[in-house]
């Protein structure tokens, strides 16, 4: 989530808090002026223009957001720093409360908020470098054709909002041209490299004669209620026009723009960048939400690394037949299925031995438009709506045909992985503001955690499965280095090549080292959300493990993280030990006491 409000001041809530908002008042009026400012949140940290709005509820107007025409978003430099006046004054507001007067389950709310606006605040020096707009793989105008493809319309508002988009895309996108050439004055702006990447992406979506979004969009179209026939009609013939002239003309502007700027810096990271090193310093903590420098993130790393190499070699010993045949080529089999819904269906069964059960999800399987195939992962979930129906639903795709070795993929994507994360975490029902925040490490460790566990269910050779995965997470703690290495330690192109190929061997080709590279360079800190925050959730799971032996319950575990929802590490280790802690006194964790407490403060 951005923060997307545009040039509304944070009026301190003196109205609600009071002059005395500490320990004067009872314990009781404190909690329910606690709840009643918590419940005032969402529509201070995001604006009621925001699409966001269309990704995140059913129905806005029920958490306080008037009704105006959604725009794409775009931040100038006056208003982020509005933004942060806001964020200070929201910090503000927070912690005028009595921590110690809030209920458990309010407690945690207030730490997640406290911590999630401390963490923006320590990036929000650093706009110029804080690009979220352009990019060739995960770029705002790369995603955004998917996006708009899962556009709801649930409301006339919704419709007129998806058109104002189509039809104001081309000068939000020059915007965002304009602020890569003001990047590129102030030399943190994207190399030569990733800018031809960018305007490569423009090309291969505007080079296709059918639009996908024409018929995607028609059909939703067709399903509204609130449009008379003759209405749909005329809404799909605008829809037709807009795509084919106002939206393509605004990748055709950004593609054309983009071409005229000459890049003034070489294919390197932030560590040669103006204040680079402290920015990367900042995005790091505020991504894999862990309070760890980047040395400190090395020795990690390199600790975790040897660890791993050493499970390698003890798999060896103990399948060395296995292990040869690894080594000579054989494949792990994950099972002989054929379809993503297969998978998917039998994962949804297996898990339940370790992951706390949840009902059955409606989900469709969509293919990725080729369009969008060249700069596209190969599968990808689309979180649901908040306040929806839990039967609501669920949009998972899939790029390309589907091939057995999807499994972990699978895994990551749907069961235990992110949309299983997802409706969980909604069952919850916590505070909407919760749902809000952006914990990335949160949930893309989670869902590199639950992969490298899936491996457990394939149906295949279980020591080629094992090998499999323990020579992934050595992969992966590789990758993770590469991305201080470029954005920390300042590699260049050819230092980033002579580590890969030291540890993949010298045949690998300088155009997987230069993707590889590439995809580092683009996306700093992103490697890390999955592999960094991924190492720190099975840390965790090893813990627990250790300390209760025998009378350690999976299920309980997962249960303990799932139920906390998005939140920095620190809170999640708290978490675990209440979990440890109270499994072995015997007694019921505060986490679960305090659902008990809030119904009965309701009743009273």
């Amino acid at each position: 989530m951005k923060w997307m409000k545009k040039g509304i001041c944070v009026v301190l809530s003196l109205a609600i808090l009071g002059s005395s908002a500490g320990c004067s008042q009872p314990l009781k009026d404190q909690r329910i002026i606690f709840d009643e400012y918590i419940d005032s949140l969402p529509t201070k940290m995001i604006s009621s223009d925001s699409m966001d709005l269309n990704f995140l509820f059913d129905d806005p107007s029920a958490f306080g957001f008037e009704e105006e025409l959604m725009e794409l978003p775009y931040t100038s430099r006056e208003e982020y720093e509005q933004n942060t006046q806001e964020v200070n004054g929201i910090l503000e507001e927070l912690m005028r409360f009595e921590r110690e007067s809030l209920r458990e389950d309010q407690k945690e709310t207030y730490d997640i908020l406290v911590d999630y606006l401390e963490r923006y605040l320590a990036v929000a020096p650093y706009y110029y470098l804080d690009n979220n707009y352009l990019g060739s793989y995960i770029g705002f105008q790369a995603q955004l054709p998917l996006l708009l493809s899962e556009f709801s319309f649930n409301r006339r508002n919704d419709l007129d909002s998806y058109f104002h988009i189509l039809e104001t895309a081309e000068e939000t996108f020059l915007n965002y041209a304009q602020l890569e050439k003001e990047r590129q004055k102030q030399g943190v702006g994207m190399s030569q490299t990733i800018l031809d990447k960018v305007i490569e992406q423009c090309d291969n979506f505007t080079k296709e004669e059918d639009i996908f979004l024409i018929e995607a969009v028609n059909e939703k179209i067709d399903a509204v209620p609130f449009l008379t026939e003759e209405e749909k009609k005329e809404a799909k013939q605008k829809n037709e026009r807009l795509l084919k002239n106002d939206f393509l003309n605004a990748y055709k502007s950004l593609r054309q723009e983009l071409s005229t700027i000459q890049a003034s810096g070489e294919d390197l990271g932030l560590a040669h960048q103006p204040d680079g090193k402290a920015y990367y310093e900042a995005l790091l903590k505020r991504t894999t939400g862990l309070d760890l420098t980047p040395e400190e993130v090395k020795t990690y790393l390199q600790q975790h690394l040897q660890a791993a190499i050493e499970k390698v070699a003890e798999d060896q010993r103990k399948a060395p037949e296995a292990y040869q045949r690894y080594i000579n080529g054989e494949a792990p089999v994950y099972s002989d299925f054929t379809t993503v819904e297969e998978t998917l269906d039998y994962l949804a069964q297996r898990i339940n031995e370790d992951y706390p059960p949840i009902s059955n999800l409606n989900y469709t399987v969509y293919m990725v438009p080729e369009e969008m195939a060249d700069n596209f992962s190969p599968a990808a979930y689309m979180s649901n709506h908040v306040d929806a129906p839990m039967d609501e639903n669920e949009s998972m795709f899939i790029n390309g045909e589907y091939q057995p070795s999807l499994f972990p993929t699978l895994a990551h994507e749907g069961y235990p992985g992110h949309m299983y994360q997802n409706v969980y975490l909604k069952a919850q029902q916590k505070p909407a503001v919760q749902y809000l925040v952006n914990y990335s490490g949160y949930t893309e460790g989670w869902a590199t955690y639950v992969e490298l566990n899936s491996y457990q269910y394939g149906q295949g050779d279980p020591d080629i499965l094992q090998i499999e995965r323990d020579m992934q997470v050595v992969t992966n703690y590789v990758i993770a280095l590469m991305d201080i290495g470029v954005h920390y330690e300042g590699w260049d192109r050819e230092t980033f090549t002579e580590y890969m190929r030291q540890w993949f061997g010298d045949g690998v080709s300088q155009e997987m080292c230069d993707g590889q590279f590439d995809l580092v360079l683009e996306s700093p800190t992103n490697y890390l959300k999955y592999y960094l925050s991924g190492a720190k959730f099975q840390d965790l799971y090893d813990k627990a493990q250790e300390a209760l032996g025998d009378r350690f319950d999976s299920v309980k575990y997962h249960e303990a993280l799932l139920s906390c929802g998005p939140a920095p590490f620190d809170l999640l280790e708290e978490r675990v030990d209440e979990y440890i802690h109270s499994t072995q006194e015997g007694r019921v964790p505060s986490y679960e006491a305090s659902s008990a407490q809030e119904s009965a403060d309701a009743a009273a």
